[in-house]
């Protein structure tokens, strides 16, 4: 049983209603703190079978209750509500008109200790619904319509038979059917109770491996699934119940010794009494050393990247073991953390092969490496606008576009392949200058300087960040597969006229020719700005500044927007303005010979 969808409303940062859909795989992508594990932490409220706190409530919501709707898609699972008679959930008529099982869970947000109520939508049949009603009232419901609780053999039918003869003789009469949410009680025995506790039963589990779980092997998770195990191995393999008794006897005789000199010694009403519990579990823990130069060394001096790993591998034989009556889903909140980009494409490639393998997986990141070595159908993008609007777009909803241009995935990844028509990639650092180099072609070509935009050439701007990035990029043997031209701009990043550029020295020990890379005359993008700039705009001001000056920490000292300078004020600058950084003699203009440099790299 799968997950096929996810309604959730007025938990943590989600207000109105949104839906999810769910494939094998899941990857699911956007910016820090925008509720990407608030999926996460709805399935592990739903399917672990947990109530949310007071502070899960979303603050902006106008309704007391949280609420969220699961779609599972049924395989035909075994129910038994009557004793020891199996059943299925579609001959029970517990499955939607699609085939889904749809449960719905709701929290009263206003009590202290909020309590889930749960409800399922089931196909009623109006007077004639048979499915809560006890063996002497569906026997007086056949006899009202005719139908036969007896063979011919004289044996009573059984209450399951009783059910499916009066739904098909409302199915055949066209007696009037609808769908309609049931609520369950989590209390009693009631068939509802019933009903309740057998789909708990099949539900599939969450194994939820957040950010910060402590990667120890004497994590709890861990040590549980492995004393479990030892205690299954146990109780198969040797009379535990005689080998217990006797223990207890023992160790029960020696304390009853001791209890009775204590009350001997205490008032009446204060007398004690000695409890023997016996837990074989306690018997076993488990871990893993690192043999190196015939020394053991213990897990937790290993590096976090080596121990998550180890964990990941944990959940992978899970997957390999999991019960086909009783299927797993797996989120993973950022599992690149700690890892080398290698390694990180490695463990994509891991958890691809586990949701191939039948059970679906769940992930947030942040990383290209994950992104890209998904589909379009299996990205999930979350955003949230500035009025807390909780956005989630997949699927042909997607803006493949936003989602490369915040992550800077790989162009011969399957996502990107979205994008058709690019000629050739111009990489650079970061967002800031993706708008700056388009804005100032856009001006120049206004201007009648150059003939296309970098967009009308079909080149695309790809933010991927610094030196370290590329670094990354060449690691992975990115840059020499990405099938089209590219281009590195970068930010010469000098303090001063005759200093070496770090970067310049960087890109060559990557191994980049002089023609594969352009460094910026100035310090960064924001010495571009002239000062007349801000003196026209703001005359109180007595700002000034040189090509070599850290301008982002100047404009903060105004106020003028600190690292967001440029955001804010680059594409307001005219041609004239642009003149005065570009080509301040008139003769020699750094932009063309960037945009020729470029538009060189396509006639090559």
């Amino acid at each position: 049983m799968k997950i096929d969808q996810v309604k959730i409303k007025n938990f943590k940062g989600v207000g109105d209603e949104i839906t999810v859909k769910l494939r094998d795989y899941n990857c699911i992508v956007g910016k820090n703190d925008v509720g990407k594990s608030t999926i996460f932490n709805a399935m592990d409220l739903f399917l672990n079978d947990k109530d949310p706190i007071i502070d899960d409530k979303n603050i902006f919501a106008n309704e007391d209750e949280i609420c969220m709707e699961f779609y599972f898609s049924s395989n035909n699972v075994t129910i038994t509500i009557d004793d020891v008679i199996p059943t299925t959930l579609e001959n029970e008529g517990l499955l939607s008109e699609d085939h889904y099982l749809i449960l719905k869970k709701t929290w009263n947000m206003t009590k202290s200790k909020p309590k889930s109520e749960w409800c399922i939508l089931r196909k009623k049949y109006a007077e004639n619904d048979p499915l809560l009603l006890k063996q002497d009232e569906l026997i007086k419901l056949c006899e009202k319509l005719g139908i036969e609780t007896k063979r011919a053999n004289g044996v009573e039918y059984n209450n399951v038979e009783k059910r499916t003869k009066i739904r098909d003789y409302c199915d055949r009469n066209e007696i009037d059917s609808f769908y309609e949410y049931q609520k369950l009680s989590t209390t009693g025995k009631g068939r509802d109770k019933i009903i309740l506790d057998e789909i708990k039963r099949i539900l599939p589990r969450f194994e939820y491996f957040k950010a910060d779980t402590p990667l120890s092997e004497t994590e709890n998770s861990i040590q549980k699934y492995f004393r479990e195990k030892a205690l299954s191995l146990i109780k198969s393999s040797y009379p535990t119940e005689d080998i217990e008794e006797k223990i207890k006897n023992e160790v029960a005789a020696a304390l009853n010794s001791i209890t009775e000199k204590i009350n001997a010694v205490i008032p009446e009403e204060e007398a004690v009494e000695a409890k023997v519990d016996f837990d074989w579990s306690k018997l076993i823990t488990t871990k893993f050393v690192c043999k190196k130069e015939d020394k053991d060394i213990p897990f937790n001096s290993r590096g976090d990247g080596f121990r998550r790993v180890t964990m990941m591998s944990y959940f992978e034989m899970l997957a390999e073991e999991h019960d086909d009556n009783r299927n797993i889903i797996y989120g993973f909140e950022e599992p690149e953390t700690f890892l080398h980009p290698e390694m990180q494409k490695k463990l994509s490639d891991n958890l691809i092969d586990i949701s191939k393998n039948g059970l679906q997986v769940l992930i947030t990141t942040h990383s290209a490496i994950f992104v890209g070595n998904a589909t379009k159908e299996h990205v999930i993008f979350i955003t949230r606008n500035s009025e807390n609007k909780y956005t989630v777009t997949q699927g042909e909803d997607a803006d493949i576009r936003t989602i490369i241009e915040e992550l800077g995935i790989r162009s011969d990844d399957a996502i990107i392949s979205e994008i058709d028509g690019i000629k050739a990639f111009l990489l650079v650092e970061g967002k800031d200058d993706v708008m700056a180099y388009n804005h100032v072609a856009d001006i120049y070509k206004k201007s009648g300087k150059i003939k296309q935009t970098f967009e009308e050439a079909n080149i695309h701007l790809l933010p991927i960040g610094g030196c370290d990035n590329i670094q990354t990029w060449v690691n992975l043997g990115v840059i020499k597969k990405l099938n089209k031209p590219f281009i590195v701009l970068l930010d010469s990043d000098k303090e001063s006229e005759n200093m070496d550029s770090p970067n310049e020295a960087n890109l060559k020990n990557l191994g980049l020719n002089e023609d594969q890379y352009i460094l910026t005359r100035k310090r960064e993008i924001e010495n571009y700005i002239p000062c007349s700039y801000f003196t026209d705009k703001y005359p109180h001001l007595k700002i000034s500044y040189g090509d070599w000056d850290d301008v982002k920490k100047i404009g903060n000292t105004y106020m003028l927007g600190g690292k967001y300078i440029c955001k804010k004020h680059f594409c307001n600058l005219t041609y004239d303005q642009l003149q005065e950084t570009f080509n301040p003699s008139e003769m020699d203009d750094e932009f063309m010979e960037i945009y020729e440099k470029v538009m060189k790299v396509i006639e090559n």
